[in-house]
């Protein structure tokens, strides 16, 4: 049995991820998840338990999201709330990898950066269904809102699969600038030779500074948990010539959205599908769904993308009025498990602890 820190995720995935890696073994491995769940959803991933401390001390609310695949089983848990984000400490959790024959327990992996990785992985086979690695950008900036690890992972991931030569310029986008920066300068270490920019877009600030990077952004991400939309459709280039990517992954609960309402309402209204991981949880946990009220026959699964029949993008979840595509990421714990797993098989580092007979 292995105890995988979240250092030792990191570090495996900073060395081990290229082009080739994400494209041949990590992407196809949460695609087969994600068939594989769609096959009998309720059996694979039963319903969550989310339970409220009941500490008196504690404001924390704990989630127990098992997972019962023929290639994936465990449990992962996490918990957060108003206490943890004011000590800094945000979620925390783990993840336990079962033998899915014996039920022996293989890992126990820490959440924090395998989640914000698994996520930007599921923005990935979205958007390249959208705008191919292989095309030319037309529009060479990309946009990022947040600048926690889901921020810093959608980035990175983008920027390995389309190079420095079609994604000239990433904008960074949090209200507090000084957050922007240090993420700006973080990255600017990584990758010499993109433009990277932070700006603020707290209540005060003038959002005419970044208004136009986000025009010329053929990829914007959302990634920050807010109940006022901070994509605006006035940022979105409604040009038909230029292909343009939205995923969102900050809202998690009814009343969040990231992305103006009237803008996914006139996608709706045009019959425009939106690609989720899920219909059932996106439905159940989604601000931006829920309260423009898309039904799940108007909902597209990524796995329908990369299935023998898949759609062409021109003919459903892509919008011929603006050539804009959006796409909406809940999480769902066989995509932590079915890539946990696959960490589990290939890293080897001072930092994983092995246990022989646990």
């Amino acid at each position: 049995m292995k105890v995988i820190t979240d250092n030792a995720v990191a570090k495996f995935l900073n060395s081990y991820l290229d082009r080739n890696t994400i494209l041949d073994e990590f992407r196809p491995t949460l695609v087969n998840s994600l068939t594989a769940y769609s096959t009998n959803p309720d059996q694979i991933v039963p319903p969550r338990i989310v339970q409220q401390s009941n500490n008196s001390n504690s404001d924390t609310t704990h989630v127990f999201m098992p997972c019962v695949s023929p290639t994936e089983v465990g449990i992962k848990v996490i918990s957060g709330g108003p206490g943890n984000n004011s000590k800094g400490l945000g979620f925390q959790g783990c993840v336990l990898v079962i033998d899915e024959i014996t039920g022996q327990l293989q890992a126990v992996i820490n959440a924090n950066t395998l989640t914000a990785f698994r996520t930007a992985l599921a923005s990935t086979l979205g958007l390249t269904k959208v705008i191919d690695i292989n095309d030319e950008i037309l529009l060479p900036e990309l946009t990022v809102f947040g600048v926690g690890l889901q921020a810093y992972w959608h980035v990175k991931l983008t920027l390995i699969l389309y190079g420095a030569e079609k994604i000239k310029t990433v904008n960074i986008i949090n209200r507090s600038l000084a957050n922007a920066i240090k993420l700006k300068e973080k990255f600017e270490k990584e990758f010499t030779n993109v433009q990277f920019n932070g700006f603020s877009n707290g209540e005060e600030e003038d959002d005419s500074v970044f208004k136009d990077h986000i025009l010329n952004s053929s990829i914007i991400f959302g990634c920050v948990p807010v109940s006022i939309p901070v994509i605006k459709e006035e940022y979105i280039n409604k040009d038909p010539k230029w292909p343009k990517f939205i995923s969102l992954i900050g809202s998690y609960k009814p009343h969040m959205i990231e992305l103006d309402l009237d803008f996914i309402k006139k996608l709706k209204s045009r019959g425009v599908q939106i690609i989720v991981d899920s219909k059932t949880h996106t439905l159940h946990e989604a601000g931006e769904l829920i309260q423009s009220e898309y039904k799940a026959d108007q909902l597209i699964e990524i796995h329908k993308l990369y299935s023998e029949n898949a759609v062409t993008k021109d003919s459903s979840y892509t919008d011929p009025t603006t050539n804009t595509t959006v796409q909406k990421i809940v999480g769902l714990s066989i995509m932590d498990l079915s890539i946990g797993k696959l960490i589990y098989n290939k890293a080897v580092d001072n930092d994983i602890v092995c246990i022989p007979n646990f």
